[in-house]
């Protein structure tokens, strides 16, 4: 019984393997991690795998359901990328305080990771209030992804709540496709709130 259990979830974790590099919906993902869950052994790198892919999956529609998994997973290992998604999750439910700890126990695993380091700089100058120190996270995230708009926006956007517009400006306008124009209009969003 033990040996069918392991093989069943051995088989699930392929098949999960094989959709996850095959970019698979998540309408189709979601099931099969939820069974690989169920099958694999409790504390199993299966079982932890299942548990925080499907946590990231979750995470958009159902935070709190992804917490409790994330969590899971937390309990039996310190994972950068599971204490990251519970990040998302909290923040998500408008626990902030609790996404920051838990970013920053995911920048305790690599304090230049530029997902970590921008979802807790945003998180601070949005969600706190606290554009002074979410700009050091954002900084660093920018300085490890430079080409990612999203990052720079953010970083922009901490910028312009700082009074720091004319750099706000500079740095939008040389990465966006509508150039300074472009800037302009994005920093006079940010100023407006």
């Amino acid at each position: 019984m033990q040996r069918d259990r392991r093989a069943n979830a051995e088989t699930l974790l392929h098949d999960v393997g094989y959709a996850l590099e095959r970019g698979y919906p998540p309408r189709e993902l979601i099931p099969m991690l939820e069974k690989l869950v169920v099958h694999a052994e409790k504390g199993s790198d299966a079982a932890l795998f299942g548990m925080r892919e499907l946590a990231k999956l979750l995470c958009d529609k159902q935070p709190w359901r992804a917490a409790r998994l994330a969590r899971q997973v937390l309990a039996e290992a310190d994972d950068a990328e599971a204490w990251r998604t519970l990040g998302v999750a909290l923040s998500m439910l408008g626990h902030f305080r609790a996404a920051v700890r838990a970013y920053q126990h995911a920048l305790a695993h690599d304090p230049r990771c530029p997902v970590a380091t921008h979802n807790l700089g945003h998180l601070l100058d949005v969600g706190l209030g606290r554009p002074d120190r979410g700009l050091r996270y954002l900084s660093v995230a920018l300085d490890v992804a430079p080409h990612d708009i999203e990052i720079r926006a953010s970083h922009a956007h901490a910028l312009v709540r700082l009074g720091r517009v004319d750099e706000a400006l500079a740095s939008l306008g040389k990465h966006l496709p509508g150039g300074r124009d472009e800037a302009r209009e994005l920093v006079a969003r940010f100023a407006r709130g």
